[in-house]
């Protein structure tokens, strides 16, 4: 398939990743399932303002919805409504059973996380952190780790975290696409999306999410992007085409940062045996180590701006 094509037409809507068509589809959806909850809404760009002047972002739901099939769009967004009106539980609400079965880890950038949230929070990379949370589905809890080592004061959170975000590696419903440039099919890489906010987390318990998509990590490592919740897509470092790949996962990683909901990381990281180096840089720090415009099939990238063990690893 061709690179970077999207579902959406080429018309988008100016606030949501949505075409103009889509966006109008969504807010009706929108407005008919908070009508059913008992609120009157109305709709402005990405977001919608009950009578009361409570505000409510459609931006993660816009998201959502584009990559699911439109006969689904009326129930993710009543799921979505549902949990918007609903009371938030918290720790008090939720039986033991329900937090060891629900706690997962999630990634998040590091500049997120207030200070003294969690003072045992893992950095992943120099711009995230793996922290426990708590999901329940439609909603979600990230409550600081005092609360819950006090809630449970022996339970190994993390270890347990990481064990149901393994589970939910294989199970969560996920859209699975393959995207290279027509011309140089050995250079793409993979696109995992899904309606759940943890599908970017499952970059965590990669090799669950390797086997889930039928891949493997062969020995060289994996670039990984995770430019938003909902999303992340990789590369799995096996040959000569990977090293061309690099370039158009990275402008792709940055360009999806930049305009989606939630967003994680800008960067395109190399994740061998659990340690995670970046392999691109954002605009900030200059250009990209890769780009796919200066990566023709079989070039080189320059050695000199990547780590050496993921230039070794890239065979470059």
């Amino acid at each position: 398939m061709g690179m970077f094509r999207r579902r959406a037409p080429v018309r988008p809507e100016p606030d949501l990743p949505l075409s103009t068509f889509q966006a109008r589809r969504l807010y009706h959806l929108v407005a008919d399932a908070f009508a059913q909850a008992g609120v009157v809404v109305e709709v402005f760009g990405d977001h919608a303002v009950d009578e009361r002047g409570r505000a409510y972002g459609l931006r993660d739901l816009a998201a959502a919805c584009a990559t699911e099939s439109p006969a689904a769009w009326p129930e993710v967004v009543r799921r979505h409504v549902h949990a918007e009106v609903s009371p938030v539980p918290t720790l008090a609400d939720l039986d033991d059973a329900t937090l060891r079965s629900s706690s997962v880890l999630r990634l998040l950038p590091a500049a997120l996380l207030p200070p003294d949230w969690d003072p045992f929070a893992e950095p992943v990379t120099d711009d995230l952190v793996s922290v426990v949370a708590i999901d329940l589905g439609d909603q979600a809890l990230m409550p600081p780790a005092d609360a819950l080592r006090e809630r449970a004061p022996l339970l190994p959170w993390r270890e347990r975290a990481a064990d149901n975000l393994r589970d939910l590696a294989h199970r969560l419903p996920l859209h699975h696409e393959r995207v290279s440039p027509q011309e140089a099919p050995d250079e793409g890489f993979d696109v995992v999306v899904g309606e759940s906010g943890l599908v970017a987390s499952l970059a965590l318990q990669l090799d669950a999410l390797l086997d889930r998509l039928g891949l493997a990590d062969r020995g060289r490592g994996v670039l990984v992007g995770a430019p938003y919740r909902h999303q992340v897509a990789i590369r799995v470092v096996d040959g000569p085409g990977a090293a061309s790949a690099l370039g158009h996962l990275a402008d792709y990683v940055r360009s999806t940062y930049a305009v989606a909901p939630g967003p994680v990381t800008p960067l395109v990281h190399w994740v061998h045996e659990g340690l995670w180096r970046p392999a691109s840089l954002t605009r900030d720090h200059g250009a990209p180590l890769a780009r796919a415009e200066d990566q023709p099939s079989g070039s080189l990238l320059d050695p000199d701006r990547l780590h050496p063990e993921v230039a070794a690893a890239l065979g470059i």
